[in-house]
């Protein structure tokens, strides 16, 4: 079956902006006299599981309690200040993102943002990737607000299907990550993965299939158009 739309499933398929968040959280961390920095290997194993805030309490919890839940909100929201600052400047897409999208976008079918990020993310990388990154042609973007539960959960999946008024099997997402991967199978979609700099080696299904960088012409056959 021909496919109606592509989900991209996180900001880290766009673009790497992995270790932009990173040195934020670090510099976030410092401004609030909180003796962590995290490394990229540290970093890494922390992209297993999604959500900043969740990661930030279950390393507070591990410590003893050592941040308030008010500390995590405002150290986040630091970070995310920080992070975005950099990426507005200027951000590159991956390899192969624009010419996917065009091929998308000029096949007339439908293309959606599915993440679980906040929406200062989203803005910060179509700022910094314009004009390259159209969001304003995709048909819907959604983000951790339009949810209760993050990435493993299917829900920001489901709720994006119901928004379109699309079936599961007519729809074709791209992910960078397992945990996210796996919520997309978890709501019945089909999942491309192309894993990003601090995501890959991460465990993903052997039923789903990786590639290295987007690759436009995966992208028509997986979904049915004809080049």
């Amino acid at each position: 079956m021909n496919k109606r739309a592509l989900f991209i499933g996180s900001i880290g398929v766009l673009a790497e902006t992995s270790d932009i968040q990173r040195r934020a959280y670090n510099s976030a961390f410092a401004e609030a006299g909180i003796n962590w920095h995290w490394d990229k290997d540290t970093y890494r194993q922390l992209l297993k599981d999604a959500g900043g805030q969740k990661r930030l309490s279950t390393l507070s919890d591990a410590a003893g309690g050592l941040l308030s839940d008010y500390q995590v909100k405002d150290i986040h929201t630091r970070k995310t200040e920080i992070a975005c600052a950099e990426v507005s400047r200027g951000v590159a897409l991956r390899n192969g993102v624009a010419e996917s999208i065009a091929l998308v976008l000029d096949a007339g079918l439908l293309i959606a943002l599915v993440t679980t990020t906040f929406r200062a993310n989203i803005d910060a990388i179509a700022k910094g990737a314009s004009p390259e990154l159209p969001i304003d042609r995709f048909s819907s973007v959604l983000t951790r607000m339009d949810c209760d539960n993050p990435k493993p959960h299917p829900e920001i999946y489901e709720v994006a299907l119901q928004r379109l008024g699309l079936p599961s099997e007519q729809v074709l997402a791209i992910e960078d990550s397992a945990a996210s991967a796996s919520a997309a199978t978890a709501a019945g979609i089909e999942p491309l993965v192309t894993p990003g700099a601090f995501t890959r080696g991460q465990d993903f299904s052997s039923e789903m299939e990786l590639l290295d960088t987007l690759d436009s012409d995966v992208v028509a056959a997986r979904m049915g158009i004809k080049r």
